[in-house]
């Protein structure tokens, strides 16, 4: 595959593996002439995150940030005929990922009003911690029902502060893909369970607040359902 020619989110997940799976890296941090390797774990993939867009940018891909910093994804792909939705997400390989996928709340108002974000990509990439740097272990793109399961205590792995669901949150799904949701009708399902669990008062129309949450969960997810089946593929 050519360098600077990508025309779809597969030929980045192709070229990237190429170009950076399994190979080494390094974070050097200089004051005085005196250089120090790091090796926090937070500081790999925040750097690993920065470095991505100028790789992308250098091999010829349009990448253009979200707007709204508050709702995902991340980027908008700009392609010669057409653009698509993509999140970059990094983690050390050696732990299960720890990053937010959306925040809870945001997700259910968000596929609502536009349910072909459900179809947003997720490029994965983890990497291990080295004596002298990191290693790229891995190299995914995934759908987002790819990276969600049943959690042991909830209808989908969530993050819950003070009794509320704050942010949907992955499973282990590099290590435990069969875990992962089969679809984006099973993922559904699982936010509409989850939003019962934890809103009950939200099940009957007549005791919704309708300037914060205008429908029930099962108006939620037949407007969700029905909108996603052409786009089902």
């Amino acid at each position: 595959m050519e360098h600077g020619n990508i025309q779809s989110l597969d030929e980045i997940e192709h070229l990237l593996k190429e170009d950076i799976l399994h190979k080494g890296g390094n974070i050097t941090l200089s004051i005085g002439d005196i250089p120090k390797i790091s090796h926090t774990r937070d500081i790999i993939g925040n750097c690993i995150q920065e470095w991505l867009p100028q790789w992308f940018k250098d091999n010829g891909l349009d990448l253009e940030p979200n707007k709204s910093t508050q709702t995902f994804p991340d980027f908008i792909a700009h392609f010669a005929n057409r653009s698509e939705m993509v999140d970059i997400k990094c983690w050390n390989y050696e732990q299960s990922p720890g990053f937010d996928i959306a925040n809870f709340d945001s997700f259910y108002s968000v596929v609502y009003n536009n349910p072909a974000k459900l179809f947003a990509k997720y490029l994965t990439i983890g990497y291990s911690p080295t004596r002298h740097g990191f290693t790229i272990e891995y190299v995914n793109l995934l759908n987002m029902w790819e990276l969600v399961g049943k959690s042991a205590k909830y209808p989908l792995s969530l993050q819950v502060k003070r009794k509320r669901p704050y942010a949907i949150r992955p499973i282990n799904f590099s290590k435990y893909p069969k875990k992962a949701f089969n679809d984006p009708v099973a993922l559904i399902q699982a936010v509409r369970a989850a939003r019962i669990l934890f809103y009950p008062e939200e099940v009957h129309a007549h005791t919704l607040d309708s300037a914060q949450t205008p429908y029930t969960p099962d108006e939620w997810y037949e407007k969700v359902y029905n909108s996603i089946q052409p786009l089902i593929k």
